[in-house]
């Protein structure tokens, strides 16, 4: 019964930093060496894909970034899946940032993260995809764009002529086969204003977790067509694909985390059941209040 006694013990008054040594170990460990872990995969996420299944080869889409580093990370399993489908079906883009901050990950993406799959599938500037830069602040220069393109828009961002590209094809919003929108909040909203309502553009969204009961009445709206929820929407996309990346390797680590998480959480209850509040009453029986 001491030995018993003593296990419990152990289990209710354990140094809780082995506890983060254990997590710290096991999220860091498929950072290094991804598992594979099976996830599921929701109906919302399928959905996202089907919409971006219905463009054909040479469809232009209006490629918005709503984002700035702080949230790029958690976007970025649904931006890197979603730009290899683009570019593995021939989808042309024009990327329109929305937020200054995303002027320097235009090359995060490009060139750390596609450059390699862009050439693959010899899929080049100019000819496939053309960055405009911050060209959507606001509501004025979304509606600009939508009611005038080639009289709002005459240079990409490094200060070239856009004359003679594939961005000749476009004179409104009509001209647009689809709007992506990676966003940190309440993304662009001249893009369904101006664009979405006045064209029927169809346009889907990639969003971060905090932001998503917002996005949730625009689909239910029908403003926005699909959605991609954070970084495990990333991660079943990349499943759906057969293209693994950083999402499938983050919910390995949150996947063990949470396992590891559980685990504690039965240890210190039987603990807690098993010897502090047995020798809580035995206490309490003993002594006079």
């Amino acid at each position: 019964m001491g030995e018993k006694r003593s296990i419990l013990q152990m289990m209710a008054t354990y140094d809780k930093r082995w506890a983060y040594l254990l997590l710290f170990i096991l999220v860091l460990l498929p950072m290094l060496r991804p598992i594979g872990m099976p996830i599921s995969v929701s109906q919302l996420t399928r959905e996202y894909l089907g919409q971006l299944q219905t463009l054909e080869e040479g469809d232009i889409v209006l490629d918005s970034w709503s984002t700035e580093y702080s949230g790029y990370m958690e976007l970025k399993p649904g931006m890197i899946a979603t730009h290899k489908y683009f570019i593995k079906n021939g989808i042309k883009l024009f990327i329109c940032l929305g937020h200054p901050e995303g002027l320097a990950l235009v090359d995060a993406l490009f060139e750390d993260e596609l450059k390699g799959y862009m050439k693959n599938y010899d899929y080049t500037y100019g000819e496939d995809y053309i960055i405009l830069g911050f060209a959507l602040p606001n509501q004025a220069a979304t509606l600009a764009m939508a009611t005038d393109f080639q009289g709002s828009v005459k240079v990409d961002w490094k200060g070239d002529s856009i004359k003679g590209t594939f961005l000749d094809r476009i004179e409104t919003g009509a001209d647009i086969d689809m709007i992506v929108d990676f966003t940190t909040g309440a993304g662009n909203p001249g893009l369904i204003n101006h664009i979405v309502l006045t064209f029927e553009t169809p346009m889907v969204q990639n969003q971060i977790g905090v932001s998503l009961p917002g996005s949730f009445m625009n689909l239910d709206a029908g403003l926005i067509t699909g959605l991609l929820a954070s970084t495990k929407g990333g991660s079943e996309l990349e499943l759906l694909m057969s293209e693994p990346g950083p999402g499938l390797i983050a919910m390995d680590a949150f996947t063990l985390g949470h396992y590891l998480l559980i685990i504690f959480i039965v240890i210190g209850n039987i603990g807690y059941y098993g010897w502090s509040r047995r020798t809580s009453e035995e206490r309490d029986g003993t002594t006079i209040r």
